[in-house]
């Protein structure tokens, strides 16, 4: 994850880093009782309106968001909770792949010649290494038709150069060098080794293998972008040397500059100079891969979609842009998480990247998650798609309709609307018709300054090329609709839920799908209909 500066005005990842999960969660208890951006926006409304025009050629909208989601670490997936969770997400969204951090930790046992430097029991292994719990999670995977995203990362214990300086992960990611970046090569090559004679190269053959993650915080790093080269080509070569049809890639870079150490190359450079010096030295890369956080320092004028348009421009051509990491905001603990706001984000980069991105990772798909404590609060402000009681937010609810659309893009353009509002119209859904998608969300600034609130905005829709007979229907994401943290909120924030609780909050979690009056002309096959979209809501509009 990266550390940028937060879009609230509550603590930084950074400061929760430095201070503390207790500290933090003092001063975080009276923020997430907040009512947030919606109830504070200026309730007057403007007007405006959209078109779509069915008779015009469609081009393509890819589910590019269903192609990896990404989940913590490695040890995590394990756990009986959190694989349940993500199976539902694989049947009801359509992931497809897996990533997390931490594949090749020291408590993976992955690579453990020694064990708190001595010398491994040579009862349980026949030569360094132990595949037994990689291999269980990717065994679930596989057996339930997903696919494992591999990151490579992080360093064992007995391959680091020298002990760490810092630790700032509840898990152990081990940021340093290899001692040996021939020994580094041979521990990469094996694992890939072992997993195509384990699973099948046809298999393999789907996984990206990624490698490392944000190299250029150094939270993540401690070498210097030479080192990373070095770290990388090591990797890829002895990747490719199990088989030259391997995908490896990289270099998994963050848009956010906050970190720690010696100043690192901006996301965007360092993503660029890689590119270069991969071309420059021959190394392979099957694909670029690169994170990018509403938030974040980095990302520029459109927030994410700037970010990830100017890695496309840098990335050679004919390769895949996968974007392994992305959120509304990378500070844990910041509600807008929990709310209507992630929904309303997402919505916002999917729309602003259609044929920019070949992957949009959502970080991530559960509130089942330690990277700073495991929390026990239902809504913390936590990453995750769903709590850790397993209730699904409003970025799930999202993606839930969001599955359901076609991949065929219908033309649709906006008239004195806000630059908050947006949206995009698709057929070829399994509901038959067309699917309109709104959202009203404001960008946040990426300097650590409050965002000007969105408004809320009347819009009418005109429609060409509707059948005769067509009805609408709406479903709603926003302040008073599919909002389980406010359920959770007037039941007394507990910590504990009880039963009861727990399945009140569920059921405000459901989607309300209802009528929407559609006023059509036989005549002419045009239809419109009027809707106010909320600050920070979607609207999904199905006329068929």
């Amino acid at each position: 994850m990266t550390e940028p500066h937060a879009r609230s005005t509550g603590p930084t990842r950074r400061q929760i880093l430095l201070t503390g999960a207790a500290t933090a969660g003092t001063v975080l208890g009276s923020e997430l009782l907040d009512a947030g951006p919606a109830a504070a926006a200026d309730t007057s409304s403007t007007a405006a309106s959209a078109a779509v025009d069915l008779t015009r050629p469609t081009s393509p909208f890819p589910h590019v968001w269903e192609r990896v989601v990404s989940g913590d670490w490695a040890k995590q997936a394990l756990r009986r909770d959190y694989q349940d969770q993500l199976f539902d997400c694989h049947d009801e969204l359509g992931f497809e792949s897996l990533r997390v951090h931490g594949a090749l930790n020291t408590s993976m046992s992955t690579y453990s010649p020694t064990v708190n430097g001595r010398p491994r029991n040579p009862a349980f292994s026949n030569d360094d290494y132990s595949f037994f719990n990689i291999d269980q999670i990717y065994d679930a995977l596989v057996d339930r038709g997903m696919h494992p995203f591999v990151e490579l990362s992080s360093m064992p214990a007995s391959l680091q150069a020298s002990a760490p300086p810092f630790s700032l992960m509840l898990y152990d990611f081990n940021q340093m060098e290899p001692k040996d970046y021939a020994l580094w090569g041979k521990v990469v090559g094996d694992f890939a080794r072992h997993m195509v004679d384990r699973y099948g190269l046809s298999e393999v053959r789907k996984w990206p293998f990624e490698v490392w993650n944000e190299p250029n915080l150094s939270v993540f790093f401690n070498g210097d972008q030479q080192a990373y080269f070095r770290l990388y080509q090591y990797a890829a070569e002895a990747i490719k040397n199990v088989d030259a049809s391997l995908r490896v890639g990289g270099p998994a870079t963050s848009a956010g500059q906050l970190s720690f150490g010696p100043p690192r190359s901006p996301g965007v450079r360092y993503y660029r100079e890689f590119m270069q010096w991969a071309t420059d030295k021959d190394v392979p890369v099957d694909f670029g891969s690169a994170h990018g956080y509403e938030s974040d320092t980095g990302t520029g004028p459109q927030g994410p979609a700037s970010f990830f348009k100017q890695n496309r421009a840098d990335t050679p051509s004919g390769l895949p842009l996968y974007i392994s990491e992305t959120n509304v905001t990378s500070d844990i603990g910041n509600p807008v998480l929990d709310r209507s706001d992630a929904a309303a984000s997402f919505l916002r980069t999917i729309t602003e990247t259609v044929g920019v991105v070949d992957a949009l990772a959502y970080w991530s798909f559960t509130d089942i998650y330690e990277e700073m404590g495991q929390a026990d609060k239902p809504f913390h402000g936590g990453f995750g798609l769903r709590t850790i009681h397993g209730v699904k937010k409003p970025a799930y609810r999202l993606l839930q309709i969001l599955h359901t659309v076609g991949e065929h893009r219908v033309p649709l353009t906006l008239a004195g609307a806000p630059d908050t509002v947006g949206g995009l119209a698709v057929t070829g859904g399994v509901r038959g018709g067309v699917d309109v998608l709104l959202y009203n969300h404001a960008l946040a600034t990426g300097d650590g300054s409050a965002s000007v609130p969105a408004r809320p905005a009347t819009l009418t829709v005109t429609l060409r090329g509707v059948r005769a007979g067509a009805r609408a229907r709406v479903r709603r994401i926003d302040e008073d609709h599919t909002n389980p943290y406010r359920e959770w909120v007037e039941l007394g924030s507990p910590e504990y839920p009880t039963r009861r609780q727990l399945h009140d909050i569920e059921k405000a979690s459901e989607v309300d799908d209802r009528p929407l009056e559609l006023k059509s002309d036989r005549g002419t096959g045009v239809a419109r209909f009027t809707l106010t979209l909320p600050p920070e809501g979607v609207a999904a509009v199905h006329v068929g």
